[in-house]
């Protein structure tokens, strides 16, 4: 039903095209140039599209299909942005071989890109009229702070959302979240020979290391969910002291804890605030701060809710359903804290964020064919 050879050129056409998120490496070009071939391609198909600019070089795009009636409304969404290509031989060549198309973004998520302007095609050509609203989100900056999908919920809602990142065509109905959070010990600056006035204050993280340590092992083993495996906590990063001979008067850690499908928000923090009451209890040389940088919540969609029945009875007309969950987050978490039900689903390959990047065209293909007939399938009134 869906066009192959529409889909293969147009996802020859989007992988040479640099989308590098300039946020990620210097340089990058960001979403312009993939983000207007969109635009052009919607309108050429008779879709509704629009350019949304959220900063200079940064853009989403939205194409719609009003329905014919009543109908409820899907969401389909992906991200344009890649990550950066040092190390990669042609990464922008869409080299084709043994049925694999090769470049950066290819799987993630140039595939799914064609794959949603396959269903546009199809749509177009044979002039389905669905009786709700079919709306095509392509949204810049996943791969770093998401301003493109943020920026679009305040525009735009609908009855449910598929976001369609690599699944190896499976449905993932749950993903992990996290939290990012700065520590600081303060210590008093003093001369290395003066033992009795200064404080150390990368001896004082010390301590919070090791219950930091300890609270990792805690959360691992006790917290675990069926499809996206167990909670985790690490240090990616420390920073502490001037130079030698000076006791240390500040050290700074960032914490990164990744959470599970009912973790909330105001209790994770509280965890690490209580390590640090607990620390100054002990020690009244003790002084910490605790900031949080970064929160996404995780997400998690029943098997039962109407998107996901219309989507697993698409696939299911062919193969066999099997669902998963994401140890890593998603824009799918920003569309369930807006109330939208989402659920997803995406193509087959390989070399997420590696120095060979891959996706299976024929699983491009199928994505379109499923995404094709959910629409059908839930659009209804």
């Amino acid at each position: 039903m869906v066009n192959n050879n529409f889909i293969t050129t147009t996802l020859v056409d989007l992988v040479k095209i640099n989308s590098v998120n300039p946020d990620l490496e210097k340089g990058g070009p960001g979403e312009i140039e993939i983000g207007t071939y969109i635009h052009n391609t919607l309108l050429t198909l008779g879709f509704h599209s629009t350019i949304a600019t959220i900063s200079d070089g940064r853009m989403n795009i939205v194409g719609k299909r009003a329905g014919a009636s009543k109908g409820r409304s899907l969401i389909l969404n992906a991200h344009m942005d890649t990550v950066g290509v040092k190390g990669m031989n042609d990464p922008f060549g869409a080299t084709i071989k043994d049925g694999k198309l090769f470049g950066r973004g290819a799987y993630d998520m140039k595939g799914s890109i064609a794959a949603m302007l396959g269903v546009a095609k199809t749509i177009s050509d044979q002039n389905i009229k669905l009786p709700g609203d079919l709306i095509l989100t392509f949204v810049a900056d996943e791969e770093y702070e998401s301003i493109g999908t943020q920026a679009l919920l305040k525009d735009i809602s609908a009855d449910a959302c598929i976001v369609t990142e690599p699944t190896e065509l499976k449905i993932c109905l749950a993903h992990r979240g996290f939290g990012v959070y700065e520590i600081t010990t303060h210590g008093l600056a003093a001369h290395g020979g003066l033992h009795k006035v200064g404080i150390d204050a990368n001896l004082k993280m010390g301590k919070v290391l090791y219950e930091l340590g300890q609270l990792s092992q805690r959360v691992t083993s006790a917290k675990k969910h069926q499809l996206c495996g167990e909670a985790s906590l690490h240090v990616p990063l420390i920073n502490g002291g001037q130079s030698l001979f000076i006791y240390a008067n500040q050290c700074t850690i960032n914490v990164e804890r990744r959470t599970l499908p009912g973790e909330e928000e105001s209790i994770v923090y509280q965890e690490l605030r209580n390590i640090l009451t607990q620390l100054h209890s002990e020690d009244k040389d003790f002084n910490a701060t605790i900031k949080q940088l970064i929160w996404r919540n995780p997400y998690e969609i029943a098997k039962d809710s109407s998107i996901v029945k219309a989507l697993s009875n698409s696939i299911g007309r062919a193969n066999s359903v099997e669902y998963i969950g994401h140890t890593w987050w998603e824009d799918s978490g920003l569309f369930g804290q807006a109330g939208i039900p989402t659920v997803i689903i995406g193509p087959k390959g390989g070399g997420i964020h590696q120095q060979e990047e891959w996706v299976e065209l024929n699983s491009v293909f199928e994505l379109s064919t499923i995404l094709l007939n959910t629409a059908i399938n839930f659009c209804q009134e």
